[in-house]
C-alpha cells in the first residue's frame, strides 16, 4: 500500500495502535508517512497518544493551532512557527499523560516486544487448543499456529 500510494503522490498513515503494544515495530522499515499509536493501549495513561511521522513531511505542514511554544518569532505584521514536534505542541501538554507514555514505553521495552509477541502467541495457542477440545464449540478463523503469528 504504501509502494502503491507513493507513486500516485498520495500520503499514508498506518494506525499503530493494535500493533504496538503487542509486537516489534520498525516505523521506518514501514514507510509510511505517519504513525499513530495510544497510551492505554500500551499500559500508559488514558487520553494520550503519539504521532510519529517523517522529518520531512512534518517541516512542510502548517500547525493546526495556535499558542504556547509553537511560535518560534513574532513581528508585527507575522509569526515563524517552530520545527516539528514544537510546532504541532500549542498550549499546556499533558504532562502527567506524557510521563505515564514514557513510563509504559519503558515497561514494555525492558519486557523486549519480541517476548511479549512469543507469549502472546503462546496463550493465544492455548486459549485456541483448549476451547477446540470443548464439545460443540466451533471456532471461526485459523488456528495461532495456520496464522502464522509466532
Amino acid at each position: 500500500v504504501v509502494e502503491e500510494a507513493g507513486r500516485v503522490g498520495a500520503r499514508v498513515l498506518l494506525d499503530c495502535c493494535q500493533s504496538v503494544p503487542h509486537m516489534p515495530v520498525d516505523v521506518r522499515a514501514l514507510g509510511a508517512d505517519w504513525i499513530v499509536g495510544s497510551s492505554h493501549k500500551m499500559c500508559g495513561p488514558t487520553g494520550m497518544g503519539f504521532l510519529w511521522g517523517k522529518a520531512e513531511v512534518l517541516e512542510g505542514m502548517p500547525p493546526w493551532m495556535g499558542g504556547g511554544e509553537m511560535i518560534q518569532d513574532v513581528y508585527l505584521d507575522h509569526s515563524t512557527y517552530a520545527p516539528p514536534p514544537a510546532r504541532f505542541e500549542a498550549g499546556t501538554p499533558a504532562i502527567g499523560e506524557a510521563i505515564g507514555l514514557g513510563a509504559a514505553c519503558d515497561y514494555l521495552s525492558g519486557l523486549g516486544m519480541d517476548r511479549v509477541h512469543a507469549y502472546e502467541h503462546d496463550i493465544g495457542t492455548y486459549l485456541y487448543d483448549r476451547l477446540a477440545a470443548v464439545p460443540k464449540v466451533t471456532i471461526y478463523g485459523p488456528s495461532p499456529k495456520q496464522a502464522g503469528g509466532g
